[in-house]
């Protein structure tokens, strides 16, 4: 059994890994407290892009609205005197534009960015997003 200190920092981050949601207090003080749970391996891990963050190499996810849908599409990011490859070259649904990425990610250990446009929020269910 772990000690109310470290308890509540695990419920914490386990609170921020699945996006801040309200009412999920009590729900993430028990998960806590079993030591099985990573609450820093709670689902995929993503990082926010921003402008020139992601160097040559690098699988960009950005999610943007479409009518009243969030679309989605992955480019991995060129050398800077090259165009940006874009897979498969079509819009598609968040969860796929996830998959994708993670298909053409393979072994590698290279992080994942995501950029959010139009308003886009992000959503837990995706996994948890850096900043």
């Amino acid at each position: 059994m772990i000690d109310e200190e470290t308890r509540r920092i695990r419920a914490y981050r386990i609170w921020e890994s699945e996006g801040r949601p309200e009412g999920q207090d009590l729900a993430h003080w028990y998960r806590a407290d079993d030591e099985t749970v990573d609450p820093a391996q709670d689902g995929r891990e993503y990082i926010r892009y921003s402008h020139g963050a992601a160097p040559a190499g690098s699988l960009i996810i950005k999610l943007y609205r479409s009518g009243n849908q969030i679309r989605g599409y992955v480019r991995k990011v060129a050398e800077s005197d090259l165009d940006d490859t874009v897979y498969p070259g079509e819009e598609m649904e968040p969860e796929a534009a996830f998959k994708l990425a993670e298909s053409h990610r393979g072994n590698s250990t290279s992080p994942v960015f995501v950029e959010l446009v139009e308003d886009v929020e992000w959503d837990p269910s995706w996994g948890h997003l850096s900043y």
